[in-house]
């Protein structure tokens, strides 16, 4: 599974009323560690394919949801349940690891 370029025209239907629950990667492209946790993503996004979906957000180029998330740092990854409700958010985890820890300890997958 792909990781989805989320903005404000596609958030509604790729992520709020798909019915799984998503996880939002929120980045730039002058992030150094956005740029070294990006190919753990996209490889977690093939590993939960069918349970959960992936999406990533540039916060230079959608402000307005990275602002609704009330995201302050990046990379800033933001863990939503099937009706797109945040549950949980994490900053700049360490690795594949921790990465997936966030993910199983907020959704049981």
């Amino acid at each position: 599974m792909a990781v989805l370029d989320i903005n404000t025209e596609n958030y509604q239907s790729a992520i709020v009323d798909n019915d799984q629950p998503a996880i939002i990667d929120f980045w730039a492209t002058w992030c150094p560690h956005c740029k070294r946790i990006a190919p753990v993503y996209e490889k977690l996004a093939g590993e939960y394919e069918g349970s959960l979906t992936f999406g990533r957000v540039d916060a230079d180029e959608v402000p307005a949801l990275t602002e609704q998330f009330g995201v302050e740092y990046l990379p800033t990854f933001v863990v939503l349940d099937k009706d797109g409700k945040a549950l949980d958010s994490v900053i700049a985890p360490a690795g594949k690891a921790a990465l997936q820890e966030f993910i199983n300890k907020n959704l049981g997958i």
